[in-house]
């Protein structure tokens, strides 16, 4: 074997570059299986940031009133979480006769997780109350509460 200097590889045997040749195939062939494999990770891993962050972490309760009577009824919503010191309140409603009416009420998902409880009340006419009660049944879906007033 002749020894080179000057930047040229030495003269091999064909058994010995055969080897080489698959040594680099082998090689790039896991480069490129790492690469796919991380890529198609990554991707996943942002299509779980993007749902988490389009589903925002809220847990929604839609509240549905039905008003049964023939006459307009003007009230106030009030939805508790059980063990929470804020509940949100919408005042100032009207409920048409005759009618139902929809209103949706939105807390922090970690506020309530699967499983906790919720109150829901309308106080309408000459302090009148309707009261229900629920539950965070399932992860990222609204809980719906009727309330039927006379």
């Amino acid at each position: 074997m002749k020894l080179c200097f000057d930047g040229t590889n030495l003269k091999q045997s064909p058994s010995n570059r055969n080897t080489n040749t698959r040594i680099r195939i082998k090689s790039l062939y896991a480069c490129a299986l790492i690469l796919l494999i991380g890529s198609i990770a990554i991707s996943w891993g942002i299509k779980d940031v993007n749902a988490q962050s389009a589903q925002s972490g809220l847990f929604k309760i839609i509240v549905q009133v039905q008003n049964t009577g023939n006459l307009d009824e003007h009230g106030a919503l009030h939805v508790a979480i059980d063990g929470s010191r804020s509940p949100q309140t919408m005042s100032g409603l009207i409920f048409p006769g005759l009618q139902t009416s929809s209103y949706t009420f939105e807390f922090s998902a970690a506020e309530v997780p699967v499983g906790k409880g919720f109150t829901v009340e309308v106080i309408y006419g000459d302090d009148d109350i309707k009261r229900a009660t629920g539950a965070n049944s399932a992860s990222n879906t609204p809980e719906t509460v009727a309330l039927l007033i006379p």
